[in-house]
């Protein structure tokens, strides 16, 4: 069953591959002020799905650091009794959701839009005829297309059929059946933003050669589940925004809702000196959040996020209250954000 979109509804969703960092820290603090900003609730979802990369202990610490940036999530309350294993505290974890992912793969299999692929990441960069390489590496050349492989061999991946995909649920155009393949995002922040997603991503996974649910099918069906309104998260992903679109529609009309896609906002992210997006990883990152808050208070964190973006004098110190109550929609037009230390 569906969540009721009663109002508007947002969700941080971080995955538990590793304890959050500053880059973190603001998308939370932003997407939180984003949906205090237009009256609506803020949910919190673990995307702890890609089990192998998941850090013991690292959901724990990701609750106790949003809980010291002063961040109160909603709960998000279960319409139906299916969902309940899923739901901790009113938290969502996707790796209790996989019944969930496995019968919307079956509503796309049914759809006639899934084949199964044997290729490997290597056999997609070595084959001549790949085409340029899409965000997620080369884009797929159609290799396992036609091969009528059974979707239960083993060790092959599921993918979705994107000519067939747009040709049924792309935006209105005057390509087969009065749909196109290019596919526009309104995005709040980034601007208008297409794909044609024939040429631009290929077929892309929607269950891994693991047998893992992959992230573009599953925050679809978790975004249509808790009836999110709209997706706020990092400018790295605004390019699954066009697929994610094409799954929302054709999963609701395999089931007869209303294709209710989300808008999108995707918030500037913060890079270094050089350019570079900050993680755990970057040279110059200031380091994981909870070392970050043992030698800055929150409110000073929080400030300092405001100061960046130009919207208060540097060494403010903020609630989150405070930074929502801030005009920060002309300031988040931007891709990226400079870091550096406050002082």
């Amino acid at each position: 069953m569906l969540a009721e979109r009663t109002q508007s509804v947002g969700r941080y969703a971080p995955s538990p591959t590793g304890d959050l960092h500053v880059g973190n820290a603001f998308a939370a603090v932003v997407t939180w002020a984003r949906a205090r900003q237009r009256r609506g609730c803020c949910l919190l979802r673990i995307e702890d799905l890609d089990t192998p990369r998941v850090v013991a202990g690292a959901a724990g610490r990701i609750v106790k650091d949003c809980a010291a940036l002063g961040l109160a999530f909603d709960p998000f309350v279960v319409a139906d009794a299916a969902g309940d294993e899923a739901v901790q505290d009113g938290v969502v974890w996707q790796s209790r959701r996989t019944r969930a992912y496995a019968d919307a793969l079956q509503a796309l299999v049914d759809d006639g839009l899934v084949f199964a692929c044997r290729c490997s990441r290597r056999d997609l960069q070595r084959a001549a005829s790949a085409p340029h390489a899409g965000d997620e590496g080369p884009v797929y050349p159609g290799t396992c297309r036609e091969l009528g492989i059974p979707l239960d061999a083993p060790d092959v991946a599921l993918r979705v059929r994107v000519d067939r995909l747009a040709r049924r649920h792309g935006d209105p155009g005057h390509g087969a059946a009065g749909h196109s393949a290019v596919v526009a995002v309104d995005d709040a922040w980034q601007g208008c933003f297409a794909h044609d997603v024939t040429t631009d991503v290929g077929d892309f996974v929607v269950r891994r050669r693991d047998g893992l649910f992959s992230y573009q099918l599953a925050v679809v069906v978790d975004d249509r589940w808790q009836g999110v309104t709209e997706v706020v998260r990092g400018a790295d992903l605004l390019a699954s925004a066009p697929r994610q679109i094409l799954l929302h529609r054709a999963l609701a009309a395999s089931d007869g809702t209303p294709p209710r896609p989300p808008s999108f906002a995707h918030l500037p992210l913060l890079v270094d000196g050089d350019g570079q997006r900050l993680s755990k990883r970057s040279p110059q990152a200031p380091g994981l959040l909870g070392a970050v808050l043992q030698q800055t208070s929150a409110p000073a964190l929080i400030g300092h996020f405001a100061a960046l973006l130009g919207v208060v004098v540097a060494g403010a110190r903020l609630t989150v209250e405070e930074f929502a109550a801030l005009p920060l929609e002309a300031a988040l037009q931007r891709p990226t954000v400079g870091w550096a230390p406050p002082g």
